[in-house]
């Protein structure tokens, strides 16, 4: 609710409106829980020829087929399930959750040693670039696009996660030494062939080389990827150390050192926001640039390029705005609008996001401008801006740099702002900042809401003219995009 009723911001009807959006996201959080772990075995009702442990992208299996394991999108999910666990440890789902957990890890050691067109776990972890596999466990041998360099670097982030929240539930586990348990993720031991060490001795040796996106269609060195990657290297520093890997930890740790020294090529000056991918010829504008900001970062840190940096803040509003002009339907009116109910959100009002502005891909194949707004990038603004608010909050202080000024004076069209001033918590400027931030993320989801069917399902994609869902049928990433925007939302009403 509103602490601050200033700049008309937080009237009653506002407060109306947001409470009938709270009561959507509540169903519909339920329902994006269920609809996830569907997709999910064991245990998942639209998985049943599917082997412990694996996430599937989407049932469907014709026009498009997508009844694949994806590394990414399969660590990504069970990051999900591991924050859903961690906040009900003793709910109903928490004992499905702990067996999927202890499935997967099972999986992905037993992927990383299968034989695919990518390389093979012997010649020196090559194999771990394979980006998707059959349901089963056994390799996809089609034409695709790899190798992709992320996978193991968020299946290792998902399994650092699974240890620390499953010792912080079971810490008998550990001061008992139940060393076995541990082992399988974590063992110092060389040649790697613990799960989450044979990981990042892939991203320690591997993230200089060129790999594809995390669309599968450009080769080259990408934002998302190094992000995770780093990411992944600084928490397996962090957990060498634990098990006293030393050696390991001050590898990983000089390699995390020079990726820090990397990143900064990614943003462009003269563009004034991040590339996606190190001259692809493209605009650069990318969702892949929220989505390493939301992966490749903890919670309120100081992170490179944190979902609340000025360089991921501008290159939001500058997607956004390319977003809002180039689908129709973002000019088409809402059906949750009142007009008598609206604050000016300008150019941070929610609209459909889709992926880059070059898309040609519609769900089904590709066509000239055939790209559409997609469920997982609406919601990945929407976490950004909920995040943006929680870092302000935990800062208390908002501090204007000419970098970041683009994305606060729109923010904030009322306020002359002055670069390098800082605005403290209780002033107009502060307040008012956090306060919008807020409504602009529920703006986001609302667009969500609008485009969901009566049954809650998120597709992929959303239609660039009508709206109407369309793609892959109820996408696992769409429902855990959707719940992590709505956790971020949570820690700031």
């Amino acid at each position: 609710m509103c602490r601050h009723y200033i700049a008309g911001l937080c009237t009653p009807d506002h407060e109306r409106r947001r409470s009938d959006l709270d009561l959507w996201i509540e169903e519909e959080e339920k329902s994006a829980v269920l609809s996830l772990l569907a997709n999910v075995a064991p245990g998942g009702h639209k998985v049943p020829d599917a082997a412990p442990g694996s996430v599937i992208a989407s049932p469907s299996k014709v026009h498009p087929n997508y009844y694949y394991q994806w590394v990414r999108d399969a660590a990504i999910t069970v990051a999900t399930i591991i924050h859903l666990y961690d906040d009900d440890p003793a709910g109903d789902e928490a004992g499905q959750m702990l067996e999927i957990l202890d499935a997967y890890n099972k999986i992905s050691h037993t992927i990383q040693h299968v034989d695919n067109p990518s390389g093979s776990f012997e010649d020196k972890l090559s194999g771990l670039g394979e980006p998707k596999f059959h349901v089963d466990g056994t390799a996809f041998t089609g034409n695709w696009g790899r190798p992709q360099r992320d996978g193991p670097a968020l299946r290792a982030l998902s399994l650092m996660l699974y240890m620390k929240v499953y010792n912080e539930t079971h810490p008998i586990s550990w001061s008992e030494g139940d060393g076995s348990w541990f082992d399988d993720l974590y063992d110092p031991d060389m040649p790697a062939n613990s799960t989450i060490k044979a990981d990042l001795e892939y991203v320690s040796h591997h993230w200089r080389e060129s790999g594809f996106d995390l669309w599968e269609e450009v080769q080259g060195l990408h934002f998302f990827t190094a992000m995770v990657q780093l990411k992944a290297l600084r928490e397996g520093a962090k957990l060498a150390t634990l098990f006293e890997d030393h050696g390991a930890a001050k590898w990983y740790q000089a390699q995390a050192d020079e990726m820090t020294d990397f990143m900064p090529t990614f943003w462009n000056q003269d563009k004034g926001h991040l590339e996606e991918t190190l001259n692809s010829g493209r605009s650069g504008l990318d969702c892949g640039l929220l989505l390493g900001a939301i992966h490749g970062t903890t919670v309120n840190s100081s992170d490179i390029f944190a979902p609340y940096s000025d360089e991921v803040l501008v290159s939001l509003l500058a997607l956004v705005r390319d977003q809002r002009d180039r689908f129709p339907i973002n000019s088409a009116p809402s059906p949750s609008d009142d007009e008598d109910d609206n604050v000016d959100l300008a150019e941070l009002s929610g609209v459909g996001v889709g992926r880059y502005p070059e898309d040609v891909y519609d769900g089904y194949g590709t066509k000239p401008a055939g790209g559409n707004p997609w469920f997982l990038c609406t919601s990945s603004v929407a976490e950004i801006l909920f995040r943006t608010a929680e870092q302000l909050s935990f800062r208390r202080s908002l501090l204007v740099t000419d970098r970041g000024l683009p994305f606060w004076s729109v923010l904030l069209p009322s306020h002359k702002l002055r670069v390098g001033k800082t605005y403290d918590v209780g002033s107009s400027v502060f307040d008012e900042a956090v306060e919008r931030l807020k409504l602009a993320g529920d703006s986001f989801l609302t667009v969500v809401k609008d485009h969901t069917d009566a049954e809650g399902s998120l597709s992929e994609q959303f239609d660039r003219v009508n709206g109407f869902e369309r793609g892959a049928t109820d996408l696992t990433w769409s429902y855990g995009a959707f719940i992590q925007a709505v956790r971020a939302r949570r820690r700031v009403m």
